[in-house]
């Protein structure tokens, strides 16, 4: 007779999750980062519902007991896991825990503090798709929603198995413009806008700095430059002039919309918002006609510049992030989305393998 073949952790792991996610990584890193990320979540909510509070109140968790929790467990089921995150010396669970805030499963109050927040359904716009979010454990949903699946960081389930009981009750479900949040409506209107503000609230440029960078949406190219900055000498040897991002090269990087002639700078305005600046990025590039670009290789998606916040979060549901510039996509969902970045701009690169290989 046969012996009965003994699971390691890591294989039982893989045999765990594969039933879960619409495709299991086979990297190691990202198999890590979906553990993590379905264990925070359901330990977050166990804790948060297990308090002295009604019913219609939850109770704050600190990441600190999460965390200590997490560890328990992850030695218990993978203690090699374990052990590679003991040795890092760092906060684990950090990434994991921006992720799943950025697409609205959680919230961080302060101070560590974190809630769960309540169901909800999106209806994703010319998708197959529906994204669940909040911070109910996956098992919980599946009871709700069977066909229910992890896609990266998010929950997805093809709209046409959603029970009708679900799709009819308007409760559960958000409108897609609140949860993706802010972002430009007409891109070109947009910049239009902020090169009037330049003209408007923009001051004189006293040129006290000497060094600064302009982002490269026109494509110009020199020796030693970055491929999307270039330095202020090789602006006066072009001399460029127009309206144009720009950033200072020191210790304190500052961005600013700056108004140049023949390379020089005439007019500055400071920009401090961080998402103002990945959408300026993505619009002087649509205005120059050079598109933002985004490439594949096999199941890695690399973006040209950080995503603004509303694309990333769109994106989180379906991957996994390694970097500001890289995500894992499975295969099943990767045509989902190269056509949502191809809707706002976006050329895709592809250097995947065929599907036959």
């Amino acid at each position: 007779m046969e012996e009965p073949k003994v699971l390691t952790s890591k294989e039982f792991i893989e045999l765990t999750m594969s039933h879960q996610t619409v495709a299991f990584p086979e990297d190691e890193y990202f198999q890590r980062e979906l553990f993590l990320t379905e264990y925070w979540r359901s330990i977050l909510f166990e804790i948060a519902f297990k308090s002295d509070f009604s019913n219609d109140h939850i109770q704050p968790v600190h990441n600190r007991k999460i965390k200590n929790m997490l560890s328990r467990q992850v030695n218990a089921i993978w203690p090699e896991l374990n052990d590679a995150t003991l040795k890092e010396g760092t906060d684990f669970t950090k990434h994991v825990r921006k992720c799943l805030e950025k697409i609205g499963d959680t919230v961080h109050l302060g101070s560590g503090f974190y809630v769960p927040l309540p169901l909800r359904m999106i209806d994703l716009p010319e998708s197959e798709y529906a994204v669940i979010v909040g911070g109910i454990s996956t098992q919980l949903i599946q009871n709700m929603i069977p066909s229910l699946r992890i896609s990266g960081y998010g929950r997805i389930v093809e709209k046409k198995r959603i029970p009708d009981s679900i799709k009819t009750d308007r409760h559960l479900w958000q409108d897609y413009s609140n949860w993706i949040g802010w972002k430009p409506g007409n891109i070109k209107s947009w910049m239009t806008l902020q090169m009037r503000q330049l003209s408007t609230l923009g001051s004189q440029s006293i040129q006290g700095f000497e060094e600064f960078e302009v982002y490269n949406s026109l494509g110009h190219k020199g020796r030693g430059n970055r491929s999307f900055w270039i330095d202020q000498r090789t602006l006066q040897a072009q001399k460029l002039s127009g309206i144009l991002l720009c950033k200072t090269v020191d210790a304190n990087r500052r961005y600013f919309l700056g108004e140049l002639k023949d390379g020089y700078l005439l007019k500055e305005l400071t920009i401090t918002d961080a998402d103002t600046i990945r959408w300026l990025m993505i619009g002087f590039r649509l205005d120059s006609g050079r598109s933002p670009i985004a490439r594949w290789n096999d199941s890695f998606l690399k973006v040209n510049s950080p995503l603004p916040q509303a694309l990333e979060r769109h994106i989180l549901v379906f991957s996994l992030k390694q970097n500001a510039f890289e995500y894992y996509v499975c295969e099943q969902v990767q045509d989902h989305v190269e056509q949502f970045l191809k809707s706002h701009g976006y050329e895709i690169l592809d250097t995947r393998r065929s599907h036959n290989e």
